[in-house]
């Protein structure tokens, strides 16, 4: 798997959707159990210039329940984000080669989506919510479909 991140800087980041519910109050001692789920997905943009730059959707849901209530939600949380790459260095990378190694770019997408999601975990009472800051050793993460627990 090609390291994306050694050729392409992040150019460009947009919030184009973000969707919260709080189903009741959290005192701050509950515990519960979130699910957290991560889908990139890649697209191909027209560029000027001898180097490619990609847009890549990133979509992330997280939801919390009590353990003893997993079909019941606390609460919901999506943030969409929409980030641009610019290749900066090497031989022009195809958006099949890009495609195929999306999943490196994690590493960088998850302190993003972190810092515009722990306002809202805030605002919500919900500071013992803490997210992965960098889920890029997990293969299956790398492919954009990781999941993971966080209390």
């Amino acid at each position: 798997m090609i390291n994306l991140l050694e050729r392409f800087a992040l150019a460009h980041t947009q919030v184009t959707r973000l969707n919260a519910e709080l189903g009741e109050i959290v005192p701050p001692n509950q515990t519960f159990s979130a699910k957290v789920e991560l889908k990139l997905t890649p697209l191909e943009m027209k560029y000027e210039g001898e180097l490619p730059q990609y847009q890549v959707t990133a979509r992330m849901m997280c939801r919390g329940s009590r353990e003893e209530q997993p079909d019941k939600p606390l609460f919901t949380i999506e943030l969409v984000l929409q980030v641009v790459y610019s290749q900066f260095q090497g031989e022009p990378v195809g958006f099949e080669t890009f495609k195929a190694n999306h999943g490196s770019l994690t590493r960088q997408l998850y302190p993003l989506i972190h810092h515009q999601l722990q306002p809202v975990f805030k605002q919500f009472g919900l500071d013992q919510v803490k997210l992965p800051y960098d889920l890029a050793g997990n293969a299956q993460d790398q492919a954009g479909a990781g999941q993971r627990q966080v209390h």
